[in-house]
């Protein structure tokens, strides 16, 4: 089995215990399960640390230009 072959299995048994855990209620465990997700699909697409940090700022930008949009609405 391959290295990317592991990571899509283990992603499918992941995704079944996210909706399993969920299902139950137990919605705070399901997001630390889908932490685990998250982490194995950059690995599995090959995204670095570096393009992450890039989303982070990205993504920190809209948020403060749609908070300051919001400021100007009140």
């Amino acid at each position: 089995m391959t290295e990317g072959e592991a990571i899509t299995q283990s992603l499918s048994v992941l995704r079944g215990e996210i909706e399993r855990l969920e299902s139950l209620g137990l919605r705070f465990a399901a997001s630390l399960v889908r932490v685990a997700e998250i982490e194995l699909q950059l690995r599995h697409h090959n995204v670095s640390a570096a393009e992450i940090d890039v989303l982070n700022i990205a993504a920190s930008a809209v948020e403060r230009e749609r908070y300051a949009r919001m400021k100007k609405e009140d």
